[in-house]
């Protein structure tokens, strides 16, 4: 059974909780949507919906997992789920009363709403219950009409009644305009519609379309080296935010050609643009770094370089934030993001955290850890390795699939990078990552032991073997390379955490292991990682295995979240041997 207790009581473990308490209290702004924010407030345990003036609407218990207000404002769809397990249920807030109607009976994850132009209605294609679901706001009647097949389906903003998004399992993306029933078009996966001037923009892999309010094409627009991360529309005008050569950049786009392209600096040093979105006196951007606290302000502000100290990425003890670049061993440039403590002369403990998947990109965000680590003496580093979206879909490609390899290969090189430039060394080093990231931080740790001192991973696949073991580990087999052949399967084998635990000598000398599992995990099963503590175990080496109750792969409780991070910081602190471990 997995231990879920506190970490051992050390007077570092202690140091670093309370630190990592007062980081934790930041408020976490949510973006506005039209008038509405559902965000966390400084010192909140959850996400509260509010209004765009700070005006409380709701702050419930459960978690509120999204919004969608309702044409006149009067009343706001939500999901709600009572766990973390993100399997929430549909609720109607009225706004003026402040009141909560949840409907049981309505399934939810993640699914688009659409209101009907008066506000007395609203569609969802209830993903839960496999069915398209109307609801009469005011008499609460529900209509549903079946989804056949095993197809995903969506709907969408769009057209005079909206697009229905249908999606085979496997296949592409058909967009359909309800109103008139044609084909808008196919893709590969499309994140997400908007609204705009006499039309609707559809955001998908590839890049952007234009379309107008009947479905015939405008204009598409495409860089290849930007990956989109969010979309906001006025207008006629379209602002993309995205991640250009590892840097959040907004790019303005008008009849689909450039207006222009600005970089997000916000500050001095690493800083990235986590949403933008659209308000009556202009856009704003969510920006944040590791030790800058998430924040929405003006894109003007974003954009334009400042001397402001309440926006530079740094603290009040002197830490930055800067960019090491290293080669992997093909040549290629990775850059690593860089916090370490003031005048550190001499190597330090060092956290090195990944991602490298799905297209995914990884960007010097805020996380409480970082300052609370890095206050104590000890080095974050954040790898943008292959196999991630830093460098547009080229970079994604070159570490997924058959190329999985090439993503543990530059977290390598990164490592060695670290130790290279007398930052780290070995002994001080310890990797962690979370779901994919932890995956790809496993792989290297057991393929490279004698290079790192721990290795830490959260909600993680671990057996590439075994993906469909997972809740959603058939949507994984694209992106490592599982296409059921004999090749393919002893790629993975040589791949996989799991056997590279099972392949290592006893008494080898083996990096520490923390594996965490999330008690209402409803994407990653707990298995992979409890096989991998048993067969570091069983070879001699030193494994915990420790499960986050109350906590899933969403959003989670802020108490979940701190028992999280704390036992990550204990860990690393003893296996480093930092001062007071």
């Amino acid at each position: 059974m997995p231990d879920s207790s506190p970490p051992p009581r050390t007077r570092i473990a202690d140091s670093l909780d309370t630190a990592l308490r007062g980081w934790e209290a930041h408020e976490r702004p949510g973006l506005p949507v039209d008038g509405f924010v559902l965000g966390r407030r400084p010192m909140r345990p959850r996400t509260g919906l509010y209004r765009v003036d700070g005006t409380t609407v709701i702050e419930p218990d459960g978690h509120l997992l999204r919004i969608t207000p309702s044409p006149d404002r009067r009343r706001i769809a939500v999901e709600w789920a009572c766990r973390a397990d993100e399997n929430a249920v549909l609720g109607i807030v009225d706004v003026e009363r402040k009141e909560l109607r949840l409907h049981e009976r309505i399934g939810v994850r993640y699914d688009p709403v659409l209101w009907s132009a008066d506000s007395s209605r609203l569609e969802v294609a209830a993903s839960r219950e496999r069915a398209i679901v109307e609801l009469d706001v005011a008499s609460g009647r529900i209509t549903r009409t079946p989804v056949a097949g095993a197809e995903r389906v969506r709907l969408l903003p769009g057209g005079a009644k909206g697009l229905l998004a249908r999606r085979p399992d496997g296949g592409p993306t058909e967009l359909i305009d309800r109103s008139t029933g044609a084909s808008v078009g196919r893709y590969g996966a499309v994140h997400r519609t908007a609204i705009c001037a006499e039309g609707f923009v559809v955001w998908h892999d590839r890049g952007i379309d234009r379309f107008s309010c009947r479905g015939a094409h405008r204009w598409s627009w495409h860089e290849p080296g930007l990956r989109i991360t969010d979309l906001a529309s006025s207008g006629d005008g379209i602002l993309a935010l995205g991640v250009r050569d590892g840097r959040s950049v907004i790019v303005s786009l008008s009849d689909g050609a450039f207006r222009e392209v600005r970089e997000v600096l916000a500050g001095h040093g690493p800083v990235a643009a986590t949403g933008i979105a659209m308000t009556e006196e202009g856009a704003v951007v969510r920006v944040e770094a590791p030790l800058l606290p998430p924040r929405v302000i003006p894109l003007a502000e974003a954009t334009a370089p400042t001397t402001n100290t309440e926006l530079a990425p740094g603290s009040e003890d002197g830490s930055r934030t800067s960019t090491l670049t290293v080669r992997a061993d093909d040549g290629a440039e990775i850059t690593v993001i860089l916090t370490l403590p003031r005048d550190r002369t001499d190597p330090i403990p060092v956290i090195l955290t990944c991602y490298g998947g799905f297209g995914v990109p990884t960007l010097p965000a805020f996380e409480p850890t970082i300052p609370a680590w890095v206050a104590h003496g000890g080095g974050y580093a954040i790898a943008q390795i292959r196999g991630g979206g830093e460098r547009g879909n080229e970079w994604w490609w070159a570490g997924s699939g058959a190329r999985k390899q090439r993503a543990v290969d530059d977290l390598a090189a990164a490592a060695a990078g670290l130790c290279a430039a007398d930052i780290t060394r070995p002994e001080l080093l310890v990797l962690a990552g979370a779901s994919h990231g932890g995956c790809i931080a496993a792989a290297c740790g057991l393929e490279h032991p004698g290079s790192f001192a721990g290795i830490a991973t959260t909600a993680a696949p671990l057996d590439l073997l075994a993906l469909d073991a997972h809740p959603l580990g058939r949507l994984w087999r694209d992106e490592f390379g599982d296409d059921g052949t004999d090749e393919s399967r002893e790629r993975l084998r040589r791949l996989s955490p799991l056997e590279r635990a099972r392949s290592l000598r006893p008494g080898q000398p083996v990096p520490a292991f923390l594996g965490i599992v999330l008690a209402e995990d409803t994407r990653v099963a707990p298995d992979d990682t409890r096989r991998v503590i048993d067969a570091l175990r069983e070879r001699g080496s030193r494994a915990e295995l420790w499960e986050a109750g109350d906590a899933g792969h969403g959003i989670n409780h802020l108490d979940a979240l701190h028992a999280i991070g704390s036992r990550i910081l204990s860990f690393a602190a003893r296996t480093t041997g930092m001062a007071g471990a």
